[in-house]
């Protein structure tokens, strides 16, 4: 066989055989595990989904919320109103020991948000900066507090900013679906 091919077939089996081994590794791979993905551990328990009613525009709409841990753990994506044309994502990791969020708003922005407060039945974020802001007066989501009554239960409360002054708020109640 000619040296060429087998110099020029050297990297293709190499990326074959990282492709076939790959999943066998990830299944192997230990959990991300660390002070600050524990962080995570009250956003984790609400995997799955959530449905329930807000006060939009005067009247009672329902609202739909999925939960869902990725990135072997170490990140958790909230979908709100997934499948219309109101979804909105958020994702919750850890950044610089604090737990923080990036809010992928139907508004076209993408407000970071850091932990502000936090108890045993709440989390409370608040916007950081101008991060993911054309400009600080745009108007924008500028918080949000998650809180539970039980594992089966819990509020979300948004608070958006227009001008660098809070504008409205909005109150969902849900209740996870089995």
């Amino acid at each position: 066989m000619d040296r060429r091919c087998i110099r020029s077939s050297w990297p293709l089996a190499l990326v074959l055989a990282a492709l076939a081994g790959g999943t066998a590794l990830a299944d192997r791979a230990p959990a991300p595990a660390g002070p600050d993905l524990a962080k995570l551990q009250p956003l984790k328990k609400l995997a799955g989904t959530w449905q329930g009613n807000a006060q939009m525009g005067g009247k009672t709409m329902p609202v739909t919320i999925t939960y869902q841990i990725t990135a072997g753990g170490s990140a958790v994506v909230e979908h709100l109103f997934p499948g219309t044309p109101h979804e909105m994502m958020s994702v919750y990791t850890t950044e610089g020991g604090s737990l923080a969020m990036t809010h992928y708003c139907v508004l076209g922005n993408h407000p970071k948000m850091t932990l502000k407060k936090s108890d045993a039945h709440s989390l409370s974020f608040e916007a950081t900066g101008g991060g993911g802001l054309r400009s600080p007066s745009e108007m924008h989501m500028h918080a949000m507090t998650v809180s539970w009554t039980d594992g089966d239960h819990i509020r979300e409360t948004w608070t958006s900013f227009d001008q660098g002054k809070p504008k409205d708020e909005k109150v969902f109640d849900l209740t996870r679906q089995k």
